[in-house]
């Protein structure tokens, strides 16, 4: 079973993969330096949330996002997972079953 860790770095590798940027240009990009990315990307330390979050910005993507194990790559890069979380989370219990049921009436 992938850690939170795994999946966050890997979904991260991806959406870099993506924007055809190396670890050193996405390091630019987050104003961070270029071992720290690459040690983020590659799993060899676990990332602090800072460091998590300067990079879901510099590569346009949510925190949100990142954590979903196995999420395809247009969801990652998607601007519309923040709101719809921030959305949900601001619904009465009554109203995310309803939500939840809709879901679930869809995959069916």
């Amino acid at each position: 079973m992938a850690t939170l860790t795994d999946i966050v770095c890997s979904n991260l590798n991806r959406v870099r993969i993506e924007h055809d940027l190396s670890t050193r240009e996405l390091a630019a990009r987050a104003n961070m330096p270029q071992k720290t990315v690459h040690s983020l990307l590659n799993m060899t330390h676990i990332p602090r949330l800072d460091t998590v979050d300067g990079v879901c910005k510099s590569l346009l993507v949510s925190p949100q996002a990142v954590v979903t194990q196995s999420a395809p790559l247009n969801m990652l890069m998607s601007r519309r997972i923040s709101r719809l979380v921030d959305g949900y989370t601001g619904l009465n219990p009554d109203q995310r079953d309803q939500v939840d049921e809709l879901i679930s009436s869809l995959k069916a």
